[in-house]
């Protein structure tokens, strides 16, 4: 399978926007496994499509931390092949990608904030990278976290880290007031939309597994 470079692949969005709609069928990469893009799933647990999509942000912004709201996920594929179209319908919103510098506390309100609906499927319910917490979904909404970690360390409440995340959700989307008053201190030169193009060009074929990043306990 031939696999095209970065900027044939924008000249072949550009050509989209224009109305050329045969290139979405362009193969970019492939994946070696089906990739869980279920909307109850994306809402309500981790799934390999979650992993994958927070582990390219934090690959291509160099973040501690990467998280993306479930509703944000817009598609699943299927093992095999996988095309422009693919990527496009995955992430459809084609957001900016923002970098945050955040205390652990504020992180903690994060986390709280995005399993406060559990177990009912909610677009806020985040996916994670560089980051692994354990929550009670039988205590108080707000009081659910009991331990995270950052890398193999700790979460500490008084402690600096980057956030990447999307634009919708820096801006204070799906109620994260938290994101919302975080500084900003990067924007990424790549929406991700254009991540994911790349990043299935580069690392295919795709192998993107659960790694118990979110566990209930």
């Amino acid at each position: 399978m031939k696999f095209f470079g970065r900027a044939l692949v924008i000249a072949v969005v550009l050509a989209l926007v224009a109305g050329l709609s045969f290139a979405f069928d362009m193969a970019i990469g492939e994946t070696a496994i089906s990739l869980n893009g279920e909307r109850e799933h994306l809402r309500s647990q981790e799934t390999n499509l979650g992993n994958m999509i927070t582990d390219m942000i934090r690959h291509y912004t160099g973040a501690d931390i990467a998280v993306y709201n479930g509703g944000g996920i817009r598609a699943p594929a299927a093992l095999g092949e996988l095309t422009l179209e693919n990527a496009m319908e995955i992430m459809a919103f084609n957001n900016e990608v923002v970098v945050l510098k955040m205390s652990g506390a504020q992180i903690i309100a994060m986390l709280e904030h995005g399993v406060a609906s559990y177990p009912e499927a909610a677009g806020k319910f985040l996916q994670v990278s560089g980051i692994r917490f354990f929550f009670d979904p039988s205590m108080p909404p707000g009081e659910r976290i009991w331990m995270a970690f950052v890398g193999n360390d700790p979460l500490l409440p008084g402690k600096m880290y980057t956030v990447a995340t999307n634009e919708f959700l820096a801006a204070g989307g799906d109620a994260y007031t938290m994101l919302e008053t975080a500084e900003v201190i990067a924007t990424a030169d790549r929406t991700d939309q254009e991540m994911l193009i790349a990043y299935i060009q580069e690392f295919s074929p795709l192998f993107p597994k659960v790694e118990g990043r979110i566990v209930v306990w």
